[in-house]
C-alpha cells in the first residue's frame, strides 16, 4: 500500500499551512490546487514566515495543479479531499460543485476544514457514499501574492459531523487522517467528539467581529475604541449562544470574555473584513444566514444579529452585482417596494 493521497482545495493562509503541515510529516502525497495564483508558485513557490515551521523560501508541497479535474488527471484518485476554500453557498459555484469531479470512487473522505454552521449537510445530500469529517481551524495565518504570514499555531479540531457517527469507518479515518497530519511541537491536531460545539464556540467570535469589522470598514481595535464591544459584540455573541442552546448545543459561556479580548492591542482585522476590502466575496451565509435561520424556526430573539445581517446582504448584493452575477433591470422594479424581495428573488436569483 502506499502513501494515502491528500487533496487540498484551497490555497489560502489556511491552506498552504495544511499542505505545509502535511507534506512536513511525509506520510502522505500531498496534491495543492491553486488557482489564480498557479502560475506564480509553480514557478516561485510560496514564501512562508510561520511561527512554528520558520521562514521558507520557494517552498512547495508534493503536487501542484491548476484545477481539480488537472489535480485527478495527474495525481488521482484521492483517498482524503481537504476543503479549505471560502464556504460561499451564495456565490457562482457551490463547495459542492467544486468538489465534484475530484469524487470517483465512492471511498473519498472529504473534510470540511472551513468556517460556519450547517456546511456539512449539503455535502451528505449530494454525497450520501462519501464520510464526511467536519474540521475546525483556529489559526493566525493569511496569504497574499505568494506569501504566507503565520501568526499562530496550526491547531485543528476534527470529528464526525454526527455523534455517534453514523459511517462504519469513521473512527479509522480520523485516527489515519490524525497521524499523517500531526506535528509534534509544531502543530496540533486532535478528535473532536463534539466538533458541532466547537463550530458554534468559534462562530461567538465570527459573527461579531468578523460581521461588523467587514460591514464598517474598520479593523478589531478600531471598532472597539468606538465601544462596540458594549453596544454591538457583546449582545451579538449572547445571540449566537441562545441559537446554539436552542439546538441542544450548550457553549461555553467564557468564551465570550476570551473572544472579546483575544486581539486586544492587535490592529487586526479578521478574514471577513479582508474580503470585503479586496470586493471579494464573504462567507455570509454559513456564519450569519445559517445561525439566524436557525433563530427563526426556533423563535429565537436575535435583534442585532439580524441588523447586521440584513446590512452585510445589501454589501453582498453590490459585491454580487459589481462582478455581474446579476444585472438589474429597471423595468422589473415597479410598483410598491413591499414586492421588490420577491421579484429579485423569483427573475435574478431562481432563474439565474
Amino acid at each position: 500500500m502506499g502513501k494515502p493521497k491528500v487533496l487540498i482545495i484551497g490555497s489560502g493562509g489556511v491552506g498552504t499551512i495544511s499542505a505545509l503541515s502535511l507534506t512536513h510529516n511525509n506520510k502522505s502525497e500531498v496534491t495543492l490546487i491553486v488557482r489564480s495564483d498557479y502560475e506564480l508558485i509553480k514557478n516561485q513557490g510560496y514564501s512562508i514566515d510561520s511561527c512554528t515551521y520558520g521562514k521558507l523560501k520557494n517552498w512547495k508541497p508534493h503536487n501542484l495543479a491548476k484545477s481539480v479535474d488537472d489535480a485527478l488527471e495527474k495525481y488521482g484518485p484521492f483517498d482524503y479531499i481537504l476543503l479549505t476554500t471560502k464556504n460561499i453557498p451564495d456565490g457562482p459555484i457551490t463547495c459542492e460543485e467544486i468538489i465534484e469531479p475530484a469524487l470517483k470512487t465512492g471511498k473519498e473522505v472529504i473534510i470540511l476544514l472551513q468556517n460556519g454552521i450547517n456546511i456539512e449537510q449539503p455535502m451528505i445530500e449530494k454525497f450520501p457514499q462519501n464520510l464526511i469529517l467536519s474540521g475546525v481551524s483556529l489559526i493566525g495565518s493569511t496569504y497574499y501574492n505568494g506569501h504566507v504570514e503565520n501568526k499562530g499555531l496550526d491547531s485543528v479540531f476534527l470529528g464526525d459531523f454526527k455523534n455517534p457517527p453514523i459511517h462504519p469507518e469513521s473512527q479509522d479515518k480520523i485516527n489515519e487522517f490524525i497521524s499523517i497530519y500531526h506535528n509534534p511541537g509544531l502543530n496540533d491536531i486532535k478528535q473532536d467528539p463534539n466538533v458541532q460545539k466547537t463550530r458554534w464556540e468559534k462562530l461567538i467570535y465570527n459573527s461579531a467581529f468578523n460581521t461588523v469589522t467587514a460591514l464598517v470598514n474598520l479593523d478589531v481595535t478600531r471598532i472597539q475604541i468606538n465601544n462596540a464591544n458594549e453596544e454591538i459584540i457583546l449582545p451579538a455573541m449572547k445571540e449566537v449562544i441562545a441559537i446554539a442552546k436552542s439546538v441542544g448545543i450548550e457553549c461555553d459561556e467564557s468564551k465570550i470574555e476570551k473572544f472579546l479580548h483575544i486581539g486586544d492591542g492587535f490592529f487586526y482585522s479578521p478574514s471577513m473584513c479582508i474580503d470585503a476590502r479586496k470586493n471579494q466575496l464573504m462567507e455570509l451565509e454559513i456564519i450569519l444566514g445559517n445561525p439566524i435561520r436557525i433563530a427563526k424556526e426556533n423563535n429565537v430573539n436575535v435583534p442585532v444579529l439580524n441588523v447586521i445581517y440584513s446590512l452585510l446582504k445589501m454589501v453582498q448584493f453590490r459585491l454580487k452585482e459589481e462582478r455581474k452575477m446579476f444585472i438589474i433591470d429597471p423595468k422589473d422594479f415597479k410598483g410598491n417596494s413591499n414586492d421588490y424581495p420577491k421579484i429579485f428573488e423569483e427573475k435574478y436569483v431562481h432563474n439565474k
